[in-house]
């Protein structure tokens, strides 16, 4: 059987949708015209034009050929792919080209559009399609689903589909007027049709589509002639001259915006950053449309460090800090006006999203132009190089700023100090001193925004033109992450290197818990781990023979794949399969705790003995660097005169190219070896430790076969009764134990005590019975009471009775009183000792 393709991306480059008649390739070849140049003529916009001819729409790709719009959906070309390899796959057949014939791409009615496109953008919901020429701007409706109806049987006919087409700024572009240089939609628009326009006329232009078409929702003039100067020409600062007298190259050329609101993000999605032709880049804060998509915990941050910045500087006691306060409680005002219209135009979907409105009445300030950025280690551009694109990567906390310039190179500027809000102040004429004041503060050099240059990165070979345009994208997966495209090719630009350990080192700094922190930042910022670069597309394999790509998409969809399409400027698609990045480290806690119960597994039984050793180790296994990156070996376009059938010419400069890339793949197939040997060896490991893990299982199994056997259970039983008359027995003689000891610490009584108690017994009869000592006392006492109560005592006459006899009654009753009371005294003793004894 046949080997057939593995992948739908190789069949997509043969699509008709990339098809070229002459008039289209006439086309072509003018776009290709206008991506290199020879001098330095710093006049003209040609290199400032970022031509983008592909676009996606969820699972819609869009490809403009001269002033047509070709759609084609990719999920529906890959379904056809799939069910014609199989079909080919059973039939052990090759996998021929015609059932892309069932698969045909639309084109969008668009008669508006007569012109040639050199950019395309789809908003962020999918519903608009930006088209872009040199001096025109429409925006196409496109329909709420997606192109993926198609036939399975016959040729069928390329079929129109009808759009309404908007043409926006009318008065603005048009031919002896102002150029278009950059669009871009807004990520912050509650409507998502807010679209950022810069032409070559130094002016910034925010159109809402869905209100006015005509005339902008917000205009900003960069120019430098609408500068006001209130202080002195700056000599120089830093890197950079700062004297913006001089405007012979200060044209804008390209601009940025600062992303999606994010919980803890800062001033920096309120800010659009743009750059000059000589490189100086500025920023403009705040700038966000009137009706815009802000997180709730985004201006609750920012209100708390507003209000915080106000009090500090508030009871500062130099005169500058003072006069910041001021400032700041401007800023404090924005985002409480921000938060009064937020709610009412409150999200009900989305909780902790917050749909706000201002209009031009919102400050009553304008937003003040913040720079030239103040760049260290750097140097001023050479003669004839100029700026051509500017993208932020917001990887929060560490902004970094990539600037694209003309001769092939990309600067990486870390921005240094924090982006914040800046209004232009009056200096005359002024209401209140604190606005003169903050004015000149703000004009300061001290007050301009800080940036550092972190790396310059060549992309440019000896073989192209001395010039070329330079264009820049994100990722849409990893923050971290941006392509260029240009007249080389495609590169690839990693920054995951030293963004993330500088982002730790940031946050622990933040902090404050950690007194090395500080240490590390310095470390990090003065070593300076360089990104990873990598070239995907070499469209200049030979000298003076080079494709520009003209267009960029990246596919990032689960189906689909994540993958890029390049395209050139002779219409040929380019592919290639990206690799994704594998999850996050395990935290070194989570390593330990799996460590520790891998090592308690059968220690239970017998403390002494050594619980289950694994053969895998710790920590666990990561698939080699070689496989998680970014790919090495780029993809080679020929220019058209050499590919197709035509003969190889073997010169020295093709020797040149065949040893390079011989030499690139042997390095790259010996990575890959040594990717493959390390997995071997895991394999073969865990192949192992399968195995130990098979015996264990398999003991373990005949542990309890025989547990569970009747057998077994029998035995279980004989013990248990064995147990239970053994535990009968003990417990008899526990109990004859028990008496032997309560006799032993609780005797029974003798015969003398038996005796005393009888003894005892009859004297308490004696002295406390019916009879007794003390009845006889009670009824005494009772008699001699009655006799006290008589008033006239009688006297007795005792007859027979002399006075000894007398005295001597009267000495036998005293001893016998004093009788009674010894032994009523010693029954009272025994009565209370006779329970203890008892």
């Amino acid at each position: 059987m046949e080997t057939i393709y593995d992948s739908w991306l190789e069949y997509l480059v043969k699509h008709p949708i990339f098809d070229l008649d002459d008039a289209d390739k006439r086309c072509a070849q003018t776009m290709q015209s206008k991506q290199t140049r020879q001098d330095s003529n710093v006049v003209n916009f040609i290199l400032q034009h970022h031509a983008r001819v592909i676009a996606i729409r969820d699972n819609d790709l869009f490809v403009a050929i001269a002033s047509q719009i070709r759609v084609l959906n990719l999920s529906n070309f890959k379904d056809n792919w799939l069910r014609a390899a199989k079909e080919a796959n059973s039939k052990d057949e090759p996998l021929s080209d015609n059932w892309m014939l069932s698969t045909p791409y639309k084109v969008l009615d668009t008669p508006e559009i007569n012109y040639n496109i050199e950019a395309m953008s789809p908003n962020s919901n999918g519903r608009l399609l930006a088209v872009c020429g040199e001096h025109r701007l429409e925006v196409v409706c496109l329909p709420r689903q997606s192109f993926s109806d198609v036939a399975f049987a016959g040729i069928i006919p390329k079929r129109k589909v009808d759009c309404r087409t908007l043409s926006v700024g009318g008065k603005y572009y048009q031919k002896s007027k102002a150029e278009l240089l950059k669009i871009q939609w807004h990520p912050l628009s509650d409507t998502h049709t807010h679209i950022v326009i810069l032409g070559n006329d130094n002016m910034l232009r925010i159109f809402d589509i869905s209100c006015d078409i005509e005339v902008p929702e917000q205009s900003f003039d960069l120019s430098p002639l609408d500068l006001v100067t209130i202080t002195q020409p700056i000599k120089r600062l830093g890197s950079f001259n700062v004297d913006d007298q001089d405007n012979s190259d200060e044209d804008v050329v390209s601009f940025t915006l600062g992303g999606p609101s994010k919980d803890k993000s800062g001033w920096e999605p309120f800010t659009v950053f743009y750059v000059l032709r000589n490189g100086h880049m500025y920023s403009l804060c705040p700038v966000i449309p009137f009706r815009s998509v802000v997180r709730r915990s985004h201006l609750d941050n920012l209100a708390c460090i507003s209000d915080a910045k106000y009090q500090q500087a508030k009871s500062a006691s130099k005169p500058d800090h003072k006069t910041l306060s001021h400032l700041f409680n401007l800023h404090s005002i924005w985002i409480d006006d921000l938060f009064q219209t937020a709610k009412i135009a409150r999200r009900s979907n989305e909780s902790d999203s917050l749909v706000v409105v201002s209009d031009e009445h919102h400050s009553q300030y304008p937003v003040l132009r913040q720079g030239p950025f103040v760049i260290t280690h750097t140097d001023p551009l050479s003669q004839g190089v100029e700026a051509t694109d500017l993208l932020l990567i917001n990887a929060d906390p560490v902004y970094v700023l990539a600037l694209g310039l003309t001769n092939g190179s990309v600067h990486n500027y870390l921005l240094s100090g924090e982006i914040d809000a800046q209004w232009r102040m009056p200096v005359a004429n002024v209401t209140h001193t604190w606005q003169k004041d903050l004015g000149l503060l703000l004009a300061d050099a001290a007050c301009l925004p800080k940036a550092s240059l972190y790396e310059i990165i060549n992309l440019k070979t000896q073989e192209l033109p001395k010039y070329q345009t330079v264009t820049l994208m994100s990722d849409p997966l990893y923050e971290d992450t941006y392509f260029v495209y240009h007249a080389a090719g495609v590169h690839a630009v990693a920054m995951s290197t030293w963004i993330q350990p500088l982002r730790n080192a940031i946050l622990k700094y933040e902090s404050g818990n950690n007194p090395e922190s500080k240490r590390e930042l310095d470390s990090l910022l003065k070593d300076k781990s360089r990104s990873e670069v990598r070239s995907l597309v070499n469209a200049s394999p030979f000298k003076d023979a080079f494709v520009p790509i003209i267009g960029l998409v990246l596919i990032s969809d689960i189906y689909l794949s994540y993958s890029l399409l390049a395209l050139t400027t002779d219409y040929r698609l380019v592919t290639r399969d990206l690799n994704m990045r594998s999850d996050e480290d395990i935290p070194e806690e989570a390593e330990k705790a799996v460590k520790a119960q891998l090592h308690t597994i059968g220690s239970e039984q017998n403390e002494s003995k050594k619980g289950y050793e694994p053969l895998l180790s710790l920590p666990l296994f990561k698939p080699p660097p070689q496989l998680d990156t970014l790919p090495k070996q780029p993809k080679i376009v020929l220019p058209p005169g050499m590919g197709g059938p035509q003969e190889i010419v073997i010169n020295e400069e093709t020797l040149r190219f065949f040893s390079k890339s011989t030499e690139q793949i042997r390095r790259e197939t010996r990575d890959l070896k040594k990717a493959a040997s390390h997995i071997d060896g895991r394999l073969t490991t865990q192949q192992k430790e399968f195995e130990r893990q098979l015996n264990a299982v398999r003991d373990l199994y005949f542990k309890l076969e025989k547990t569970n056997s009747k057998e077994a259970k029998e035995a279980q039983q004989q013990k248990l009764k064995e147990i239970s008359q053994r535990h009968a027995k003990l417990r008899l003689r526990i109990d004859e134990q028990l008496r032997t000891l309560m006799k032993s610490y609780q005797p029974e009584l003798s015969n003398e005590e038996k005796e005393w108690i009888d003894k005892l017994e009859k004297l308490s009869k004696q002295v406390s019975g019916e009879s007794g000592y003390l009845a006889r006392i009670k009824k005494l006492r009772e008699q001699l009471e009655q006799q006290q109560h008589v008033t006239k005592p009688k006297t007795h006459r005792f007859a027979g009775m002399n006075p000894t006899q007398l005295k001597s009654v009267l000495d036998t009753l005293k001893q016998q009183s004093s009788d009674i009371g010894t032994v009523t005294e010693r029954m009272e003793k025994l009565e209370s000792k006779l329970p203890a004894s008892a």
